[in-house]
């Protein structure tokens, strides 16, 4: 079993990565040989943050993203209708420094700022 997000492997019956809590898959279909895996996201708001400051860093990148993720890696898999949207992002090897930076940097402002709202809402 492989993590999508990290590329993290696991042993038969573990189900979800632990660093990425995302589900893990039986293996990734196609070979990415020059692309290392940054992140699986579920929003558009942060991903769309993540290129913006990904290209303006010369950070090469790519893009999976949509409603049935699943099938890119089992192609043989059957879905009822679509997931919810998600977006695997890629950076060029040699990048995975300065992209995981990057998304530290925008995770970490995102913290900030919720705990901001929340001290406002408390009164404190």
């Amino acid at each position: 079993m492989i993590c999508p997000s990290c590329g993290s492997e696991y042993r038969e019956g573990f189900t979800r990565c632990a660093d990425c809590d995302v589900d893990l898959v039986e293996s990734i279909v196609a070979e990415r040989e020059n692309l290392a895996p940054l992140t699986l996201e579920s929003s558009g708001e942060l991903v769309a943050e993540l290129t913006d400051r990904l290209e303006k860093a010369g950070v090469p990148y790519a893009i999976e993203a949509g409603t049935a993720l699943n099938l890119l890696d089992d192609p043989g898999a059957e879905i009822e209708g679509p997931e919810d949207w998600a977006a695997r992002v890629w950076v060029a090897k040699g990048f995975e420094e300065r992209g995981e930076r990057i998304l530290d940097q925008i995770r970490d402002a995102r913290r900030l700022e919720r705990e901001e709202q929340e001290r406002r809402r408390s009164g404190r």
